[in-house]
């Protein structure tokens, strides 16, 4: 029992490093770039089996899901990237973050509070957002690929991701499931409205998580009961003027 239980919290703190390592070795062998998003998955079982204290609770489905989403939308992203320092530069901050999602797991399962956890969890589904977004974009760029397929794949992993940031942020509520769709519904409409722009996917993907972030930043305040015109407000300058930001600067992209 104590060799599992090494191997499993080896597991638990080394997957960052062991998912950095795997895609060197994709890097010498291309074709095992499918064999890397399966054994990555699977590591992340044990990973979050371990950040629920070893239960199958709906901690555990939520964390894996979001995780499973966030680096398999990683690496297809940066299967795309042509450029090898700006990959490298994008594992470090992966790297980073990876370690800070899990410390904090650690922290909230001694002390309950799950507030760092939460904003982690609401960076990770916004990672998710671009990277899988600029993904698709990209593939349909690429490959040719028809965007229809790909925007109905867009609408389901971002009502999964909706959903299990939602249990991170304590929006359990079951009569929310229907408003978690209809959000993902909303964002994927947004999507195709960028999709026919005359945008590259890095951009495309950017307004896609801004997009997401404003409805789910809307959705926060449906939810608390401080939805007030001054909040809309703001939050749609903020919006705008961002937009108006990523466009303005889009051909350096």
């Amino acid at each position: 029992m104590k060799q599992l239980d090494f191997i499993f919290k080896f597991i638990f703190w080394a997957s960052p490093f062991l998912f950095w390592l795997g895609w060197q070795i994709v890097l010498s062998y291309p074709h095992g770039l499918w064999a890397l998003l399966l054994i990555s998955t699977i590591l992340l079982i044990i990973v979050a089996h371990e950040s629920a204290q070893r239960t199958w609770r709906w901690q555990f489905i939520f964390i894996f899901i979001s995780l499973a989403l966030l680096m398999n939308g990683f690496y297809l992203f940066i299967s795309l990237i042509a450029s090898a320092w700006i990959v490298q530069l994008l594992w470090l901050l992966m790297i980073w973050y990876l370690y800070n999602y899990l410390s904090r797991i650690i922290k909230m399962n001694k002390t309950t509070d799950r507030t760092e956890w939460a904003l982690m969890s609401l960076y990770g589904g916004l990672f998710t957002t671009f990277f899988v977004s600029a993904t698709l974009f990209g593939f349909q760029a690429f490959l040719g690929l028809s965007p229809w397929p790909l925007l109905l794949l867009f609408l389901i992993i971002v009502f999964v991701n909706t959903r299990s940031l939602a249990y991170t942020q304590s929006w359990n509520d079951r009569e929310y499931l229907g408003f978690w769709f209809f959000l993902a519904l909303l964002v994927t409409e947004i999507v195709i409205m960028i999709s026919l722009l005359p945008l590259n996917y890095l951009i495309a993907g950017i307004l896609s998580t801004l997009a997401y972030y404003s409805v789910i930043n809307f959705a926060r305040l449906y939810i608390q009961g401080s939805l007030t015109k001054r909040k809309i407000k703001n939050y749609a300058w903020f919006t705008a003027l961002s937009l108006a930001l990523i466009l303005l600067t889009a051909r350096w992209l």
